[in-house]
């Protein structure tokens, strides 16, 4: 099983032209697309993932490396403790909506970056060296797998409808007996585990972490994930990650001018596809087209 396993890794990193440090690095930024789509399944865009993503590499590196803890645990651990931030943040700031919602949870990964910019135990400006590099290929594909059918039962349980009603209609959810601020606070947090298991990833992966990491590039960078694949569906985020960390990679030899191209390339998706790649509307067309019947020429 393992041959087979590391056959198709082969493949893929053959085919796409990517080492397996680039392929480790579009699981994470997969894990932390799908940490954005949490709080919008109920209609929250939180712009503070990268703030619990800071939280979960900064747990998971102390336990590993001044505590001695196995990764696996340090992992859980750090998604517990940035999805217990998560439920504290949640509790006064998801009576917001919108534009709004999204400056609060914003400022609170600000907030988060100059805690530990100026946080002496956890290395302050210099940030966190030696850490050991126990991330691999089979942690985040493993845990990106488990999260995606999670996500996938989700939203046809009973939890994952009530989570739909919210987010089209907040009065008329309340109105069928549904517990609104429960299922947001359900969903926000959530989403805050995942981006701290990500973190939790990307440290032991990057082997040196720096409070500048975590920083607002960052948080643009998962929002564009959702924005370019699509915000309403699972395969969004995923597509949008894989796409972008992968052009970033791959425009490497027109150096400065990379950005410019790849900045073009996501203008363009977004004048002829808002909505994104896979919007749910594409979805629909597909459907329709499968439902059609075929009409005797």
């Amino acid at each position: 099983m393992q041959a087979v396993l590391d056959s198709l890794v082969s493949v893929v990193t053959g085919v796409f032209a990517l080492g397996e440090a680039d392929l480790i690095t579009i699981g994470i930024n997969m894990i932390m697309g799908l940490s954005m789509f949490l709080p919008m399944t109920v209609g929250q865009l939180s712009f503070g993932q990268a703030g619990f993503m800071s939280i979960g590499a900064h747990i998971a590196v102390v336990l590993t490396l001044y505590a001695g803890v196995s990764f696996p645990i340090a992992l859980l651990v750090a998604g517990l403790g940035s999805s217990l931030a998560g439920f504290l943040v949640g509790v006064p700031v998801l009576r917001l909506r919108g534009l709004l919602l999204a400056l609060v949870t914003f400022a609170f990964a600000q907030v988060v970056e100059v805690f530990f910019l100026n946080f002496k135990p956890t290395g302050a400006a210099e940030g966190i060296r030696g850490i050991f590099p126990y991330t691999n290929v089979w942690y985040v594909f493993g845990f990106l797998v488990l999260l995606v059918l999670f996500l996938a039962r989700l939203r046809r349980s009973r939890m994952g409808r009530a989570f739909d009603a919210v987010k089209l209609d907040e009065t008329a959810a309340e109105a069928m007996g549904i517990d609104v601020t429960r299922a947001k606070l359900t969903a926000f947090a959530a989403g805050a585990f995942v981006a701290g298991v990500g973190g939790g990833l990307y440290a032991h992966h990057a082997v040196f972490i720096q409070y500048d990491n975590f920083d607002f590039k960052r948080s643009v960078d998962i929002a564009m994930y959702m924005v370019l694949g699509g915000m309403d569906v699972l395969s969004g985020p995923l597509l949008g990650a894989f796409i972008i960390t992968y052009l970033s990679t791959a425009l490497q030899f027109l150096a400065d001018w990379r950005w410019e191209v790849w900045g073009s390339i996501v203008i363009l998706v977004m004048i002829f596809r808002p909505q994104g790649i896979l919007g749910r509307d594409t979805l629909s067309i597909r459907r329709w087209r499968r439902a059609s019947p075929v009409t005797p020429g």
